[in-house]
Parts: structure tokens; sequence; C-alpha cells
């Protein structure tokens, strides 16, 4: 049963003082699932009391390093810890080839219980406890992929680093709860064509279309101050949580 979700990270891009880059932990009733292991999401996780006996699956969107540079350095601190319960890792065709080749060129062996799913080959399926998957491919500068995750009462729905689509739409439709990007405001709308991302003002459009329950925005350029993201709302509710786990 789907329980709780965490943003660790939603800086677009590059982390700054107070905002790490991109990482989401959703918490079932049995164990965590995280979306993306940007840099530094390991001190973010831990920070937010987080244990590694509860952390069974992470799912990665693209290989950009905003999204996957944390990966393999949270698998080394988890391989130091002598950690042995199985991980799933579930992401791009290249995702398994980029953690093996990364310990090789570390110098060090993995050792540890890992099992891999190419989202491209196996874009649905179940994970333990009646949670299933499904994904949808997005259109980004490198093959990038959303998530949504549910049991049979609720699902969440992880977007992010994408134009607006309809996969995005088709992905998020009657979610409980849409998590998009929002690199840029809506005034640079231009840029965020030119960089494949979206707008706070599109990443609503996909929330009116797919209607979903509640929206939440992230991967934010730090371009964007904190108090105007405080003030962006979709339909009568705070878009940005920031940091703060939320009851699903």
């Amino acid at each position: 049963m789907l329980k709780s979700f965490q943003i660790l990270g939603c800086s677009g891009g590059v982390p700054t003082q107070d905002r790490g880059v991109s990482s989401l932990i959703i918490s079932t009733a049995d164990f965590d699932i995280m979306i993306d292991c940007g840099e530094g999401t390991y001190l973010n996780w831990q920070r937010q009391g987080c244990k590694w006996k509860h952390l069974h699956y992470i799912f990665i969107t693209h290989l950009h390093p905003d999204h996957c540079g944390g990966l393999i350095p949270l698998l080394f601190y988890r391989k130091l810890y002598g950690i042995t319960n199985p991980l799933t890792l579930v992401g791009p065709p290249d995702l398994e080839s980029f953690v093996l080749q990364g310990f090789r060129l570390f110098n060090t062996s993995i050792k540890q219980e890992i099992r891999w799913i190419n989202i491209e080959e196996t874009p649905r399926g179940n994970l333990k406890s009646g949670i299933a998957f499904q994904a949808e491919e997005m259109v980004h500068k490198i093959p990038c992929w959303g998530y949504r995750i549910s049991d049979s009462e609720k699902n969440i729905v992880f977007v992010t680093d994408t134009l607006p689509n309809e996969n995005a739409v088709k992905l998020a439709e009657n979610a409980d709860v849409l998590i998009h990007e929002a690199t840029f405001t809506h005034d640079n709308r231009v840029k965020a064509r030119e960089h494949y991302h979206s707008t706070q003002l599109q990443a609503m459009e996909i929330a009116d279309k797919a209607k979903v329950q509640r929206l939440i925005l992230t991967h934010f350029s730090q371009r964007i101050k904190d108090s105007e993201l405080n003030e962006w709302q979709w339909n009568g509710q705070p878009c940005v949580v920031f940091n703060k786990r939320q009851i699903l």
C-alpha cells in the first residue's frame, strides 16, 4: 500500500546550497522506492531518516548527471555498510552498463544482489506487495521515461525533463498525485523548448488534461526564488512542497 512521498531534491541541472538535485522517495507499507538519484541524494536521504533495509527499488528516469550522478556512490556506500537485501534497479537500456562500468573504473567490485529491469523492454510490471509500475517515454535530449507507481487504490506519477507531450497526459490520467518538472517559468517558455523542458503553466495544463487530484512541481532552475515558488498554486492548492513529506 502506498503511504507517502518525499522529494529529496528539486533543483534542475545543478544543486544549490538549499536544493539538492533530482530524487524522490515513495514509501509503501513494506518498503521504499527511490526515483532518480542525483548528486548528494545519499546525504538528503540519510538526513530524512531513511533506512537501507527499506530501500528495495531505484528507478532512474534518464542518464543525465543531475538524475543519476549519486547512484554509483549510493551503491558504493551500500557495499561498505554490508547491506545484503536484494535491490532492483529500473531504468534506461544503458543503466546496467553505466553502473557496472563505473564500478570497474573505480577498481572496486559491486558484490551486491542487484536485479535489473530495462524499462524499454519492460515498460510495465509488478513490484512486491501489490505495487505496480508503468512507464512512458518522454521528449528530452536523450531517452527519458516518466513513471507511474500504483497500488489497488492510489497512484503517483513522476515526470521530469521533458517537453509537454501526450505520453505525460496518458501516464498521469486520473492520478492521485502528479509530480512534474517546471524547470522554467512560463515567460521563459522559448528557452524551455530549446532545452527540452517544461514551464509551470505547461505542467498545470498537463495536470488539467489528465484530471489529476493533486499537482506537485519540481526540478526548478536556480534562478527561480523560493518566494516565487511559494506563490504557485493549482486548483487552490500549493504546487511546491520542497522536501516536506506528503501523506498519500
